[in-house]
Formats: structure tokens, sequence, C-alpha cells
């Protein structure tokens, strides 16, 4: 088992939260603690953005328990209609996403002896407002996540199986039940990078100077998963179409497979641009390579072209061709795309690092 940074951060907050509620007095160290865990966000800004709110539910929620207790009790039914009406109000001013730690500073509040209502009310606000803080100090603080970096690096690995099960496919190896979960595997992965690509636009910048770099990261890390997007759909249309692929002459199988080689192989320079192992003016591979793809789109539109005799398994092969044609054509668009892009970034912002090497051991 990997010790993951949020992992270390909820615990750091946990304890620091019950070291300064014994040193405080009136503060008992349960409330802080569980704010601590409920406070901790998967983004800096996330932490920033819900503080303010976490802090007004907490004194929100004090004002409601000592109301309720003073006018009407605190036995259970009591508590159990404060408790739905207090989270109607939380959703009705939009504010949901701090309900479970808003509902338990109620609660807790509301079980105390009436008489001492107010002083508990200030006392379990304060252990609130304690741990909320102290989680937002250690996720802005300590080991900030670098969500650029993991994703990067779930990008890579990804790209990487998919392009390893591409030139497979075009050998006619490997069992095709196997790659059907391959391909829902890759799936998963993409799911999971637009996912860290979401956190990562969420990213907390604190100098202005930085902000630009950050836009700019962004359009490339998406062109990267639009490129993994439009190889993994190659893939999927070749498996789909495999017995029709191995059935077209040798010659033009050749030039498809060539060309899917090149594309794979300009995918993978592209990824060693920007880790900076190769120079960012590197990897211009669709000029030198024009010529080729010409003769490749002739021999398809020729071998696809239908005739008012042709038969049905004839028509869908020129089909199934086509539905390859236009899939290799939109996966070689989004590469053009990237290597832009990342020629551009490399140019402006060289002084990133993202090698592959230098990214083990990390952890979300």
């Amino acid at each position: 088992m990997k010790l993951g940074a949020r992992m270390f951060k909820t615990g750091l907050g946990v304890a620091l939260s019950i070291l300064l509620a014994n040193w405080l007095p009136f503060v008992e160290p349960a409330i802080p603690a569980f704010t601590a865990i409920l406070g901790l966000q998967q983004t800096v800004r996330g932490s920033i953005d819900t503080f303010f709110n976490r802090v007004f539910a907490a004194i929100l929620g004090g004002v409601v328990a000592v109301f309720m207790v003073h006018f009407f009790g605190n036995n259970a039914l009591i508590i159990g209609v404060t408790i739905t009406m207090f989270i109607g109000i939380l959703n009705a001013m939009k504010m949901s996403n701090v309900i479970s730690l808003a509902t338990i500073t109620l609660v807790v509040i509301m079980l105390n002896d009436p008489s001492m209502i107010m002083q508990s009310a200030v006392a379990r606000v304060i252990e609130s407002l304690l741990g909320v803080t102290v989680s937002l100090i250690v996720n802005v603080f300590v080991l900030p996540p670098k969500y650029d970096a993991i994703l990067y690096e779930d990008i890579n690995k990804t790209t990487n199986e998919v392009l390893v099960r591409l030139r497979a496919i075009l050998r006619k190896n490997g069992e095709y039940s196997t790659l059907t979960s391959d391909i829902m595997w890759a799936e998963k992965r993409i799911v999971h990078a637009q996912g860290l690509y979401t956190l990562l636009k969420d990213e907390n910048v604190w100098s202005k100077r930085k902000i630009p770099m950050l836009k700019r990261k962004l359009v490339v890390f998406r062109a990267f998963i639009m490129s993994l997007e439009q190889s993994l759909a190659l893939l999927a249309v070749l498996h789909t179409h495999t017995n029709i692929m191995f059935q077209l002459p040798d010659e033009l199988r050749m030039q498809i497979r060539e060309r899917i080689e090149t594309l794979c192989s300009a995918h993978e320079q592209i990824f060693l641009k920007f880790d900076g192992r190769i120079s960012p003016l590197e990897v211009n591979f669709f000029q030198p390579t024009q010529y080729y793809r010409q003769e490749l789109m002739d021999s398809i539109f020729e071998y696809a072209a239908i005739k008012q005799t042709a038969t049905q398994e004839e028509f869908e092969r020129s089909n199934a061709l086509m539905l390859i044609t236009g899939q290799l054509v939109s996966y070689e668009e989004s590469l053009i795309k990237l290597n832009t892009l990342v020629r551009s970034y490399r140019i402006h912002h060289d002084e990133d690092d993202y090698q592959a090497d230098s990214l083990e051991g990390i952890e979300g």
C-alpha cells in the first residue's frame, strides 16, 4: 500500500486539530478532527472556495440550534425536524457541499444540556472553525497537489498501452476478447484522465505571472487527451473490422499499416518533445510523408469505389474501409494539432520538467 499525499495530509490535519483543541479551553477534540477530515478538498482552490461556506454554515448551524432548543427543546423529534429544515435551507442557498459539516455541528449542539446551550453553541462553532482552518492550511502549504504531473503520467501510460495494441492488431496479434477488455480499460483510464484534467483546471495559481502558463498547459493536456481518444477510436474501429482489414489486398494493407505505424511513432515523439528530450522544432513527420499519404488515399478510394454490380460483401468491405480511413484521418489531425501546441508550449515554457523518469511514485 502506497501512502498518498492526500492520505498523509488527512492524518496530519486530524493530528493538528486534536493538538490545538487540547490546548484551547472549552474545546473538545472530536469535532475539529471530524471537520478536518471533511474539510480537506482535492484541490487547493476547492479548499479556499469552500472555506467561507463552511464557516458560514457552522455559524448558521449554531444559531439555528440555539433558537430551536430555546423555543422547542431538544427531544429526538425536534432534532430530526430541525435537521430536515436546516438541510433544506442550505440546499436553497446552494451550499449542499457543506451540509455534512453543518449538520454534525448542529446535532452536537442540540444534544447538550439546554441550560448551557449558548456556551455549547459557541464552543462547538469554534471547534468547527478550528478544523476547517487547519484543513485549509494543510491543503495549501503541505504537499499541494500537482495534478499536471499526475495527469501527464496517466495520459502517457495509457497512450503507450493503446499504441502497443494498435501495433499488435496491425499484425493480427492478440485475442479478440482480450483486446475488447483492453479497450474498455483504456476508456476507463480516459475518464480518469478527464477527471484529473478538471481538477487541474481548479488548481489555484498564486502568481499572476503563472496564469498564462497554466492556461497553455490546459490547452496542451486537452489536446493530449483528444489524441489519446482518437488513437483508441482507431484501435476500436480496427478491432471491429479486423477480418475485413485482413481481406484487403496485401499492398493496400501494408500501406495502411505503414501509415498507422508512422502516426504511432509521431505520437510517441511528441511525448518526447513535451518531456524536453528532443527539440521543440523536431517531429516534422507530416510534410516528409505527404507523398505516401496521398498515395495511400488514392489506393483507398480506388479500392473502395462501389460499382453498380457490387455484391453485399463488397459493399460492406467498402464501408468498413471508409470507416477506418475516416478515423485514421481524425487521428492524424489530432496529432498535427497536438504537435503544434506542444511545440509552442515548449518554446515559451522550456523550464517545465515532465520527464517520465521523474514522475515515479507520485500519488494523488
